[in-house]
């Protein structure tokens, strides 16, 4: 019996070493590959030396300029999943991961993990249309605009209201929006959940041909607050995929933490670097992945996770 096959896609942007030392790890197993998509605003030759001599790591040739809360972070992700759906390996899962994470679990146990879970879907979503709760509607009644390089320099006090002020201005066509997207005669009910998620190969097609073939639903998620951890999550939920996810129709609940798939992290106001004195508790959890760890910050947990998991 052949054993099944998985490809990571990583979110890159920062710490070139992480994602070595995760890739090195990962694919240390040869039915696990890696695609690093760089943010086209970072340099690559550091990932490029980093990830030199590792096999089956494959750097994403149609980068994207990725910006915090941005809809680019999608086009960024379909680049990924075109380009290992193209792939003679022939993946039976795709996973997101997100710059930062490590893998808590041996290459066997994760390959493990998904063959005990065979045909079921890692993207736990959580309805928010025509949601009371402003924690989540201001998701989609605010307009939001954060694919240019506004944020990442400090401005003078004018020139921020003058930002805030043209976004207030175009919040006046979102406000009365109930979080539902309607085209061509189909309704999709916005979710929400963790941007780092896995899927089959047959949903993985499903969600890069709807990306190819619904322009106003892009359109219209351009504007939605953090859509990496919306869009994806709105198809499938509003699909008969939703019922293969291994939970659907669940009911809404705050904070990103009560929605991950397969993470371990800390998210008391922000999400924590984890250290070594997190080793217990990310080893008790089940996860198969950590968020976030950070080369010089978390060596020490590094070393005590690759122990405890090495063949």
């Amino acid at each position: 019996m052949n054993k099944m096959k998985i490809a990571f896609l990583n979110l890159c942007h920062t710490d070139p070493e992480i994602v070595a030392r995760s890739a090195r790890k990962l694919t240390g197993h040869d039915c696990l590959d890696m695609y690093v998509h760089v943010d086209l605003k970072s340099a690559m030759g550091p990932f490029q030396e980093a990830l030199s001599g590792l096999m089956r790591v494959y750097l994403v040739q149609e980068r994207a300029k990725v910006y915090w809360g941005g809809f680019n972070a999608i086009k960024a992700t379909v680049a990924m999943l075109r380009q290992a759906l193209e792939s003679p390996r022939e993946y039976d899962y795709f996973a997101i991961l997100q710059n930062l994470d490590y893998p808590t679990r041996s290459n066997e146990d994760i390959i493990g993990f998904f063959e005990a879970n065979t045909g079921k879907e890692f993207i736990r979503g959580c309805p928010i249309a025509r949601t009371k709760d402003w924690h989540y509607a201001r998701k989609y009644k605010i307009y939001n605009d954060r694919d240019d390089d506004f944020y990442l320099t400090k401005h003078s006090k004018p020139r921020m209201y003058m930002r805030y002020g043209h976004m207030m201005l175009k919040s006046i066509g979102t406000v009365c929006s109930n979080g539902v997207i309607v085209e061509n005669g189909q309704s999709y009910e916005l979710y929400y959940g963790d941007a780092k998620w896995a899927v089959t190969r047959e949903l993985a097609a499903y969600l890069v041909d709807f990306y190819d073939s619904h322009p106003r639903f892009n359109r219209i998620m351009e504007h939605i607050q953090f859509p990496d951890e919306e869009y994806f999550h709105t198809i499938v939920h509003n699909s008969p995929y939703k019922y293969r996810c291994l939970k659907y129709d669940e009911p809404a609940e705050r904070w990103l933490v009560n929605w991950r798939n397969f993470h371990y992290y800390d998210y008391p106001r922000e999400i924590s670097v984890l250290t070594e004195k997190d080793f217990e508790r990310i080893m008790a959890d089940g996860a198969i992945f950590a968020r976030k760890v950070k080369t010089g910050v978390s060596d020490a947990l590094l070393d005590m996770i690759d122990l405890a998991t090495q063949p």
